[in-house]
């Protein structure tokens, strides 16, 4: 008897020791990440789940080629002929990820995309460089100024590929904005998911090629996960490894961001980030407290205004992912008004976050632009106005010539009044 209970603490056990990498991390609430940085973000509104270090600047790697791409697909067409040059080719260091194209090899956009994003071909990426925008030190320019559009707010590009460079560092809030970009065009969409690609023979290359995504998490991967639709490895000595995947289950589409992890933990981080971003919150509606010049930053001066504005602040309603621990009645909003009520396009910022004393719980909850209409301002006003204004110039005119009028006509009744009096003078001159 005392055997087979062994037995079954044994297995007991094992079972425990064997649970899902991550699980017991989120049943006391949030995951334990081991890696330098990492950010859970909403892919619909932007909003942080989670962030450990997000600000702080890391080396990418491979996870550069998310900007290389989308650049790619921004800017020329899949069809378009990329010629590879001897630089492009032959300045990547030795050991780093190629696929052995060649000087005057041909292929096209959508192909050397694919080398870039699925086994991470750092030549391709220069080929794509040099396409678009003739030298990589031009395109480079291009993809900081693309980053810093997306919202970025601490990246510095320095190459295409993300091959190690002091100069080449970004963060892992930035990472999430620019794949929140990217994956508003649906060209980028399917390249990031796509895990398998064929390169037919090439007018250099007699053999196909045949291309895997480096991403273990898709479908029949090592670390598969439900609902994966995308994503980008990368790893160079200095960085270690990182990682971005694109996740989802019904409506909800989170991007996972791990920067500077160590071997395969950062597949377990990853895995952490999305179990507690998938079950540990709900979809709930904000609702908006009644607007006032006392909690408007930007007193409009004018009652009648504040209360219109208030009137259409109230209509607004706004859907955010809040922790099962977290009350809607936590939420704080702030309203800003971010430009004048005397011109013709008054906004207000909505600004929501939360009421808490958890530490781990990111608070942005972010910001919502309403533009404000005011019936002030509408045409039909604006046009009365224009005649009240044409009125009065008219007005103005009238008195102005009625003035001019009695001024002569006075002046006319002074002459004829003097001549009178002369004529008067002139008969009582005394007769000689």
């Amino acid at each position: 008897m005392k055997k087979y209970l062994r037995i079954y603490l044994a297995i007991l056990l094992l079972i425990i020791n064997i649970q899902p990498a991550g699980a017991a991390e989120i049943e006391s609430g949030v995951p334990a990440i081991e890696s330098e940085a990492a950010v859970l973000m909403d892919a619909q509104t932007g909003q942080v789940l989670y962030e450990k270090n997000m600000d702080e600047q890391l080396y990418p790697a491979s996870i550069t080629k998310i900007m290389t791409v989308l650049l790619g697909v921004e800017n020329s067409s899949l069809q378009d002929t990329v010629t590879m040059s001897h630089q492009a080719v032959f300045s990547i260091e030795l050991g780093a990820a190629h696929i052995a194209l060649d000087e005057g090899e041909q292929i096209n956009m959508e192909q050397a995309l694919m080398a870039a994003m699925l086994p991470s071909a750092n030549e391709a990426c220069n080929g794509i460089a040099e396409h678009i925008s003739g030298s990589i030190p031009d395109f480079v320019k291009m993809m900081n100024q693309r980053a810093a559009e997306a919202g970025a707010r601490h990246t510095n590009f320095a190459n295409a590929n993300g091959l190690a460079d002091p100069r080449h560092l970004t963060t892992a809030y930035d990472m999430a904005v620019i794949t929140q970009a990217a994956i508003q065009n649906p060209e980028f969409r399917r390249i990031f998911g796509t895990s398998h690609y064929v390169i037919p023979p090439t007018n250099k290359q007699p053999e196909t090629r045949y291309l895997w995504a480096e991403h273990k998490m898709f479908e029949c991967g090592r670390y598969e996960y439900k609902g994966v639709t995308g994503g980008k490895t990368g790893y160079t000595k200095e960085s270690g490894n990182t990682l971005v995947t694109l996740a989802q289950r019904g409506e909800r589409e989170l991007i996972a961001v791990v920067l500077k992890s160590a071997n395969s933990g950062v597949y377990k981080d990853t895995t952490a980030l999305l179990d507690y971003g998938f079950d540990q919150f709900n979809d709930t509606t904000i609702i908006m407290p009644a607007l006032t010049d006392s909690n408007l930053n930007g007193i409009t001066g004018n009652p009648q205004v504040t209360e219109q504005i208030a009137q259409q602040v109230q209509e607004i309603s706004a859907t955010r992912l809040l922790h099962k621990s977290i009350n809607p009645d936590q939420v704080l909003v702030a309203y800003t008004l971010l430009s004048d009520t005397a011109s013709d396009n008054p906004q207000v910022q909505i600004h929501m976050s939360l009421n808490n004393q958890n530490n781990y719980m990111y608070s942005d909850l972010g910001v919502i632009v309403v533009q404000i209409n005011l019936p002030v301002k509408t045409a039909g006003n604006k046009i009365l106005n224009i005649l009240g204004v044409i009125m009065k110039i008219l007005l103005s005119i009238i008195i102005i010539l009625f003035s001019i009028r009695w001024y002569f006509k006075i002046k006319r009744g002074l002459r004829r009044k003097r001549h009178y009096s002369l004529d008067q003078d002139r008969i009582r001159l005394p007769i000689k």
